[in-house]
């Protein structure tokens, strides 16, 4: 028997989870490749993988759009079995830094954050780094700047693609006016996903040489800010034939100020994709249509990556930047999407089945995954000359295409398959 094969052996002998998760750091450093039937468990794959403590760290659970998340969160706890901590930092960045920071003493390795503002990031990053704790970012990071930038326990920054979503959310919109008319244009917070969903707007409306966009306020992504700027765009624009707003919450904020003035000939659409958002594009009249981003699978499938890099897989470069599919809702498919993402006892994702670690051959991550190209999706932001140097190399492009055809393969099943 040789060294490696004695080694390899020892380990196969391992039953507690987390010894075998550092045999397997001791056995990787020393240049011993490790099966993966051993990395989960014995040799012949009995699955052993160690489950850790997950936390979610978002705004608020009184936003639809967050409980749906922390409901995906929440799902797979009984799938991989982790431990998991719900955080909320109400939009104060003192008390998400301070949460953050304090996740070493609650036993924590394993942090899902949306921020407040894409700067804050790079602090939030370097603290799960240097406390060993294994960090994905969903909707918001700076321009160029990347998981490399921090280490390997930065996993991947994950989010839908915004500029799509807009593009053929607001083409939907457009369309119903008949291609021309005054659109009032309510934005969110000043995010780069603000800036995306504008730049999907823009570009639409560039195909319809008729259709001027007018006012731009923010609505701050909240419902009832929404309904205070619309009271002004109802004066400033009152042969306004369409709303366009950059979430549902400030859609259906408008909406209420549109439906108590009779002007019911306006139309609207918005973005995320909420159940009540659904339930009104579902109607077929006024709301024709939003986006829906999936937020239980995006919180669940971020909490699987980290279930996974806890257990030793180490993700590609093409995969630490990542879209997670989205739908555009219309009185066609906005009922179906309600029914499976909302109104179902159990959300139609097999969470354990996406795994990497527990499913090496046969893992299915149930939606269109597939990576984001930093030169494209920052494309025309400054700052460009900072971007790691790994995106750099000669051997990008073939990654970015090999990974593209790794995620589109095990795309085997899912609920909009």
């Amino acid at each position: 028997m040789s060294d490696e094969e004695s080694i390899l052996k020892a380990g196969s002998e391992i039953r507690n989870p987390i010894s075998r998760r550092v045999f397997m750091q001791l056995a990787a450093a020393a240049g011993v490749s490790v099966p993966a039937g051993l990395a989960l468990g014995g040799l012949d794959g009995t699955a052993l993988a160690a489950t850790g403590k997950a936390a979610t760290l978002v705004a608020t659970p009184a936003n639809d759009y967050w409980a749906a998340f922390i409901k995906g969160f929440q799902a797979t706890a009984p799938a991989l079995g982790t431990e998991q901590v719900e955080l909320y930092h109400d939009n104060d960045t003192a008390r998400e830094i301070s949460q953050v920071r304090g996740l070493p003493t609650q036993g924590v390795n394993m942090l899902i954050n949306t921020v407040i503002a894409a700067g804050e990031v790079p602090m939030i990053a370097k603290l799960c780094q240097e406390n060993g704790i294994y960090y994905t970012s969903v909707w918001e990071i700076p321009a160029w700047f990347t998981p490399p930038d921090v280490g390997d326990h930065f996993i991947n920054y994950m989010t839908a693609n915004s500029v799509e979503a807009g593009y053929q959310v607001a083409k939907v919109l457009f369309e119903s006016i008949g291609g021309e008319g005054e659109v009032v244009h309510i934005k969110g917070l000043a995010t780069p996903t603000d800036d995306a969903r504008t730049a999907g707007v823009e570009k639409a409306a560039a195909e319809f040489p008729g259709i001027k966009l007018v006012g731009n306020p923010r609505g701050d992504w909240v419902r009832e800010k929404a309904r205070t700027v619309m009271l002004s765009m109802v004066t400033a624009y009152p042969n306004m034939k369409a709303v366009f707003a950059q979430n549902d919450s400030m859609a259906l904020g408008a909406l209420s100020v549109l439906e108590e003035r009779n002007m019911t000939d306006v139309k609207i659409a918005g973005i995320d994709g909420l159940s009540e958002g659904l339930q009104q594009v579902a109607k077929g009249g006024q709301y024709v249509a939003t986006n829906t981003s999936l937020a239980p699978y995006q919180a669940g499938f971020a909490a699987v990556t980290l279930f996974d890099a806890f257990n030793g897989w180490k993700p590609k470069l093409a995969e630490r930047l990542l879209y997670t599919g989205s739908l555009t809702a219309t009185a066609e498919n906005a009922a179906e999407i309600d029914e499976k993402i909302y109104k179902a006892a159990e959300l139609p994702f097999d969470f354990k089945k996406m795994s990497r670690t527990l499913n090496p051959d046969s893992w299915d991550p149930q939606n269109n995954i597939y990576p984001i190209d930093p030169f494209t999706h920052w494309a025309g932001q400054d700052g460009e000359s900072n971007l790691n140097e790994a995106y750099k190399s000669g051997d990008w492009q073939a990654e970015f295409d090999a990974v593209t055809k790794l995620y589109a393969d095990h795309y085997k099943s899912g609920p909009f398959k």
